[in-house]
C-alpha cells in the first residue's frame, strides 16, 4: 500500500521511513520497544497482491467453512463480495476484514521508494482500523530499527 500520511508516537514522519515486518532483518536490528504508529491510505493505495490475498482468503473460507466464524457468516450473507464492493455496502465488515488481514496489510506496505531515506521503523501489528469516508486509518505498534554500520558511511 502507498501510505499518504504517517505518524510515530504522534509525530508526523515521512512514510518512506516505515517498512513491513520482514524488512527489519534487511535493514538492521530492531529495538525491542513498541511505539504507537498511525498510517493513512485509501483503498486505491492497496497493491494487487493484497487484493489477491483477500480473494484467496475468501476462497479458503468457502472451501473450508467454519460455522462459528461470525466474519465468515457476514461475508457469506453478502455473497463473498470483492473488497471494493464490501467497502461500499458494509463499511463495518470492511474494517473488520482489514483488521483480520492485518499481517497482509503490513506485508503490502510500499517501502524503498526513496533510496536516500533510511528505514527507521518496522510496523509489527495492526491493532485498530478506522474509516473516514474513503480514508483508512491503521493504528498499531512499530519497532525502531537501528541503522546498519554501512548506512552511516557516505
Amino acid at each position: 500500500m502507498r501510505v499518504r500520511k504517517a505518524t510515530i508516537a504522534g509525530v508526523g514522519v515521512d512514510p518512506n521511513v516505515l517498512a513491513p515486518p520482514a524488512r527489519a532483518v534487511d535493514t538492521g536490528a530492531a529495538i525491542p520497544q513498541a511505539i504507537a504508529y498511525e498510517v493513512t491510505f485509501s483503498l486505491a493505495d492497496l497493491r494487487a497482491d493484497f487484493f489477491r490475498a483477500y480473494t484467496e482468503w475468501l476462497a479458503d473460507m468457502r472451501e473450508y467453512p467454519d460455522p462459528d466464524d461470525e466474519l465468515e457468516a457476514q461475508l457469506r450473507a453478502l455473497r463473498w463480495p470483492s473488497l471494493g464492493v464490501l467497502a461500499e455496502v458494509d463499511a463495518e465488515t470492511f474494517a473488520v476484514v482489514l483488521l483480520a488481514m492485518g499481517k497482509e496489510l503490513l506485508t503490502d506496505l510500499e517501502h524503498g521508494r526513496d533510496p536516500f531515506v533510511p528505514v527507521r521503523w518496522t510496523l509489527t501489528s495492526v491493532d485498530e482500523v478506522e474509516l473516514h469516508g474513503r480514508r483508512i486509518v491503521l493504528r498499531g505498534t512499530a519497532l525502531a530499527v537501528l541503522p546498519r554500520a554501512t548506512d552511516s558511511i557516505n
